[in-house]
């Protein structure tokens, strides 16, 4: 099993963080790498069987939303080399929010795991992740 983690602290209060980051279907918050996101089939961005198609290439597939945790779960069905589904097996992404109390932060953490028989996809997915969590953190006013 391959893995990849990767986390930010984002300078707002965790309920606002979450109230934008919470629909699987809105990725406006990640101007620099996500230029569409486009709904897949029936269902919202808030149940469990949600898909998502980003940029035209990566389809998603939603597993778990908990508003109580902050977080959601998701698989990556299909996407381009090297995550591509002949190329990678059971990949499973966790956003997760928690609250730095001390000073009403949001410590914001990624990451992700799937079964390859090469590791060409860590440093692929380690980019990405560090992408999405400078543009949340700027979203706020924070620093990439």
């Amino acid at each position: 099993m391959l893995k990849v983690y990767n986390s930010i602290i984002v300078p707002a209060p965790i309920e606002q963080v979450w109230s934008r980051i919470c629909d699987f279907h809105d990725f406006s918050w990640a101007p620099s790498l996500i230029t569409s996101c486009e709904k897949v089939g029936e269902g919202d961005g808030f149940t469990a069987g949600a898909k998502r198609l980003l940029n035209g290439v990566f389809l998603d597939t939603l597993i778990a939303h908990s508003s109580t945790e902050k977080r959601m779960m998701y698989s990556l069905n299909e996407g381009p080399s090297p995550v591509s589904s002949k190329e990678i097996r059971n990949y499973t992404g966790d956003l997760h929010l928690l609250p730095v109390t001390v000073n009403d932060t949001t410590f914001a953490e990624w990451s992700g795991s799937w079964e390859s028989d090469t590791a060409d996809a860590v440093d692929y997915m380690n980019s990405i992740y560090r992408s999405l969590l400078g543009d949340l953190a700027a979203e706020f006013g924070g620093r990439r």
